[in-house]
């Protein structure tokens, strides 16, 4: 009987497949688990590389490739519904996980206690393009209160990683239909915050994964259009939830005051004067950062004077 499946979707991840099978592959357990692929029309070599792998363990893995693009989303959901494990864990085809017992960790804290949604760890970063790890980069979220963990998780600022899920409340408490339906391509947060306002969760004080930080992500494109897309995304999400669950206003401020600054970070970082006249009108309470960012999107010299460039986060 498969206990954990771990949920893999992809797509071009050809560069770093690999080291994220083989940091699953090495997981020493006590229990039964599957590998289940959801490949959505990569044109690289990816597929190729998880076979090679799947070859060698036959009864471990469990692929599909999507014969058309579905998107984060609903990729996510198709490949859930082909876990067959009491647990779920998410991981995507660019990370890895950090130690041989994660697995088995994540699930010994799940299975202790029946009436847990999911439970939470920590990470370390990976920056590719400096080759840098930022070690257990999320210690102040996983060693929070659980009140200002879930005001984290409603401000969008868990990430998605090192989350382990039981399957069946996932799909009892997540609304995917209404998600997809109102054309969202985002697939962590909405699970989150549904998870955490309906269902109890437990955290693990140490980093378990390796989140890659690099271009080639969806995340981490630089591209404009594509930055101001999944605000406007995540930002549709919020007003959603802030009305279903009933957000406090300081949560509601503190969430719009956060996504104006980042519009207004990426209006300077790209130099888009247009942007960065719309969103610093809208910000109330302006720091010296938000008027360096203006006017490094109405100046691109005063951009390179503050090396924006050198300095660009994803929010």
């Amino acid at each position: 009987m498969i206990l954990l499946s771990v949920h893999l979707i992809t797509f071009n991840n050809e560069q770093h497949i690999e080291e994220t099978l083989q940091s699953i592959l090495k997981q020493k357990v006590d229990f039964d688990y599957e590998i289940v692929v959801g490949d959505d029309c990569s044109t690289d070599s990816t597929l190729n590389v998880i076979e090679t792998y799947a070859a060698k363990h036959p009864n471990i893995f469990n692929i599909k490739k999507n014969s058309e693009q579905l998107g984060i989303l609903k990729n996510f959901k198709a490949t859930l519904d082909r876990c067959s494990g009491t647990f779920v864990f998410d991981i995507a085809g660019d990370d890895m996980l950090k130690t041989t017992d994660a697995l088995q960790k994540m699930v010994n804290v799940l299975k202790s206690n029946h009436i847990l949604g999911f439970v939470d760890s920590g990470f370390d970063s990976y920056y590719e393009d400096t080759k840098t790890i930022s070690v257990f980069k999320n210690e102040s979220i996983i060693c929070a209160m659980k009140e200002a963990y879930k005001e984290a998780v409603l401000l969008g600022n868990v990430a998605p990683i090192g989350q382990c899920f039981r399957k069946d409340a996932v799909l009892k408490h997540v609304d995917f239909d209404t998600y997809i339906n109102m054309n969202i391509t985002i697939e962590d947060y909405p699970i989150l915050v549904d998870m955490v306002m309906n269902t109890e969760f437990e955290r693990i004080n140490e980093p378990l994964c390796v989140y890659r930080s690099h271009d080639a992500s969806y995340s981490h494109e630089k591209d404009l259009d594509k930055f101001v897309f999944q605000k406007l995304q995540m930002k549709k999400l919020f007003n959603y939830f802030a009305k279903k669950y009933t957000f406090p206003i300081e949560i509601r401020k503190s969430y719009l005051s956060s996504h104006n600054k980042a519009l207004l970070f990426y209006a300077g970082y790209f130099s888009n004067k247009k942007l960065g006249k719309e969103v610093y009108k809208s910000i109330k309470s302006k720091s010296l950062k938000d008027r360096i960012h203006y006017l490094a999107s109405q100046y691109p010299t005063i951009r390179k004077l503050v090396s924006l460039r050198k300095s660009l986060k994803i929010n």
